[in-house]
């Protein structure tokens, strides 16, 4: 799957052959929840590949994951909130399904004005934007 993902990146279109394999390996369950929503991005900007290549990098490097750790390490419900939620939508757009749905579980915690439990869904969001790193 690492291959397919790597041509989609880079705006090459996959041979029929390597697309069959794409998608027997979704649906074998052999593929990652991080490949499957990778590779369902770039299908999805299809066309726009660059485009989608420069969102995701922005992605990775917003200063909101510092400030969100931060924010939570400071004890600061709000800022934290925001800075989740944010990257929350950000992640929706992107297709990055295992990021989102860490960060809908971080949000949740801190929508209800708590920490308890905060730390641990944040090193939840980091392992899965490290896996999804890790393909591209």
């Amino acid at each position: 799957m690492k291959e397919e993902i790597a041509k989609g990146a880079e705006g090459i279109d996959l041979t029929e052959e390597e697309a069959r394999k794409a998608m027997d390996e979704m649906l074998s369950g052999e593929a990652t929840q991080a490949q499957i929503a990778a590779f369902l991005a770039l299908e999805r900007m299809k066309g726009n590949k660059e485009a989608y290549k420069a969102f995701l990098a922005e992605f990775f490097e917003d200063p909101d994951f510092i400030m969100l750790q931060e924010s939570i390490e400071a004890g600061n419900v709000r800022e934290a909130f925001d800075c989740a939620h944010g990257l929350k939508g950000m992640a929706a757009n992107l297709g990055l399904d295992a990021i989102h749905g860490a960060l809908s579980v971080l949000v949740e915690i801190l929508r209800k004005g708590i920490l308890e439990g905060a730390a641990e869904a944040y090193e939840e969001v980091m392992n899965a934007s490290n896996q999804v790193k890790e393909l591209l």
